[in-house]
Formats: structure tokens, sequence, C-alpha cells
């Protein structure tokens, strides 16, 4: 195993006690907020975040397509597009072994990450994330890395007990790390993650959704009282609308003497999340010769808005074309796409994957920034000032 990814390997609390004692002279906090669309932000009462947003800069941008996590929390990571950076679906799926493992392994990630960009100039940084997929994927080159799913001991000591994934708590938990790390004199950079749970289960009016996120407006606003030099970045990886119908490709497909295998780009290990159900798929077909006539197929199907060959693909939304099926479908705003017992069923998810889920804000607060090249999420790390902060 590369030294590089030795870092794995070790508990984020033996780490802790290994970071230079070299003292930042300002800190930065990246936040990531898994799932929070426009619509959350609108409907929610969030006064530190609108302060923020009031006394910094503010736009709603555009994520990456397909609008999911992994995809979008690389492109932050990296400041680079997948085209670059090589993470192009939750999963990846080998044609030739018809194999599929997660993408939640270093070895995927193809560009220099976030931590080691700081390392180059003497800044300590540190990763945490609700979700441990995105510690194993990303954290390349971070002092500390740690998750609320699967805390070490000493972090359980320093934070609280290990929280359940499908509620609030993984991200409150994660929150109150971030916080006890930028605390810390030799930490100037912490990138934070947290995970969607909430926004696939309640939508941005509903009781439960209002309360998540004015605890987690609670406990952002607390770190930035910890420091008032505090740089602030913070926008999402994607939104969230409600399906109400699913549709299976392969299915489709077969059912018109076509065979392919139809990846969902959204398939991970969180299946109460979503149900493996998301609004952008890849087809992979058993000859590429039918490329064409898959497409057209495709695109004729109720509920499929959009269908790309593999370089319209790769072109239009800078993916790397080798990580990519031969076909990329989007959904409507409505539509998921899956594995399912027929071709076609009605469902009550919320999920995200299209175009429909693209919009998140964007905000940075405690620094002047040229705002108008700023347009998508990855644009808060690409034209971070490094000397600036060294």
């Amino acid at each position: 195993m590369p030294g590089a990814r030795r870092l794995f390997l070790l508990s984020a609390a033996s780490l802790l006690t290994r970071v230079p004692a070299r003292t930042a002279r300002r800190k930065r906090l990246i936040v990531l907020v898994d799932g929070f669309g426009p619509d959350y932000l609108a409907k929610s009462e969030m006064p530190n975040l609108k302060r923020m947003a009031a006394a910094g800069s503010f736009k709603t941008g555009q994520g990456v397509i397909p609008s999911v996590t992994n995809v979008n929390n690389a492109s932050l990571v990296t400041g680079s597009f997948p085209a670059e950076h090589g993470i192009t679906s939750n999963f990846f799926y080998d044609p030739r072994s018809g194999q599929s493992v997660q993408m939640e392994s270093a070895a995927f990630l193809l560009r220099p990450t976030v931590f080691e960009r700081a390392a180059a100039v003497g800044i300590t940084s540190a990763l945490v994330t609700a979700k441990d997929k995105v510690r194993t994927l990303l954290s390349r080159g971070a002092a500390v890395a740690v998750s609320a799913e699967n805390p070490p001991r000493e972090w359980i000591e320093r934070v609280g007990p290990r929280p359940d994934m499908y509620s609030a708590a993984a991200n409150y938990w994660a929150l109150r790390a971030a916080r006890r790390l930028l605390r810390d004199p030799r930490f100037g950079l912490v990138y934070l993650s947290t995970t969607d749970y909430m926004m696939h289960t309640y939508a941005p009016e509903e009781a439960p959704s209002l309360e998540h996120l004015h605890t987690l407006d609670r406990l952002l606003g607390e770190i930035v009282d910890d420091q008032p030099d505090l740089e602030l970045y913070l926008t999402a990886d994607h939104g969230m609308n409600a399906k109400t119908e699913a549709v299976d490709l392969a299915r489709a497909l077969a059912a018109q003497g076509l065979a392919a295998e139809a990846a969902p780009i959204i398939r991970d290990k969180h299946v109460v999340h979503h149900q493996n159900l998301g609004g952008a798929c890849y087809v992979y077909l058993r000859r590429r010769d039918e490329a064409a006539k898959a497409r057209d197929l495709l695109r004729s199907l109720a509920g499929v808005e959009e269908v790309y060959d593999n370089q319209e693909a790769a072109r239009r939304f800078r993916l790397r074309a080798d990580r990519i099926g031969d076909l990329l479908a989007l959904g409507a705003k409505h539509t998921a796409f899956g594995a399912l017992p027929a071709e076609r069923e009605t469902v009550r998810i919320r999920s995200h994957g299209s175009k429909h889920e693209a919009a998140v804000p964007m905000l940075v607060y405690g620094r002047k920034v040229d705002w108008p090249r700023y347009a998508w999420n990855l644009d808060l790390t690409r034209y971070l000032d490094w000397e600036a902060q060294a």
C-alpha cells in the first residue's frame, strides 16, 4: 500500500498528538452540507448562516453532474472536475468483470487534495465527516481524519458517543468535532462534510428538517464565535427532490432486445437514504455498436429527460470517459432510476443525481473574493489563496 494511504490505518486520535506545533496565522473552515439545496436555506431558520451570507459573499451556484456525494465532495476537496480527479460515481462498475466496487478508496482519486496543498505551504489540516466513505476516499494529506460513522474510542471520549447515522445526530457530532479541532492552534484548515439523511427523509418545510438545520446553524455559529478571524467557505454537493416514479432502464432496454447493465450513480451502502434510486444512471451495453439504438430508445421513455453517449457525457459534464458508462441518462425532476421488479413503478422517496438537484448555495465569509468568477461549488477551493494564509 502506498505510503500516503497508510494514514487511513492510523486512528485520528493518535495523529492528533503527532501534528506539528506550528501555529497558523488564520484559520479556514470549508463546509459541505450534504443535500443542502437552496430551498432548505430559504425555508429554514438559520440566523447565523444568513447573517454571514449578508456580511460576506453569497450566491446560488452549480454543483457537478452527476449530482451525488462522492463526485461533488471530490470536486471540492481537489478544486477540480471529475475529468481530472477521476471520481464519477458513488461506485465503480467494471464491465469487463461485471463487478462493482464502492468508490471509497483514495486509490481512485487522481488529483492532490486540499490537505496536500495545505501541507505544501506548511499548514496543518484535518477532515471531519459524518460519512466514513468521505474519510477513506478524500482525506489523503490530512493530519487528522475522523468520521461520526466510525469514530475511534478517543474521539468518542472527546466529542460524545457514536451517533446513529440515520439521524440528525451524526451531523451534530461532526460539527462538535470540527469545533474542537479549530480550537487547537496547530490546525489552520478544517474540512467538514455532513450527511444528507435528513434531507432524504424530510422536505424543507417539515418540522424535523427545520429543527435539524436550526441546530446545525447554532453549532456553526458557535464555531464562528470561537474564531473571529475565521475564513468560512460553505456550499453543498447537491439538492434534493421528491421522486414519485422510478424506471428500470435495463428492463426497458431488455424489452427491446438490448442487453445492458444500468448502474444508478447514487448507489452506495447507505440504502436507507435513497433505496439506490437516483436521478442519474450509467448504462453499460453488452454490444457497444448498439449505442445509438439504445440512446434513442431511452430518450423516448417517459421520465428520461436527457441521454448522452460516452464522449458527449464526458465533454459536456467534464467527466472521465473511462470511468463512466456507454450512455449517461438524466431523469426528470420527479423520476429516479434503479433496479426494480418491473420496468416502471410508483415510489415515494426523496433523492438526487439529476440536473434538478445541481443548484447549491455558495458562501464565503471573512475574506473578500473576486465573486463573479465563482460559479461552481468547487471554485471555493480552486481559487484559495494559499500564500495569504501561510
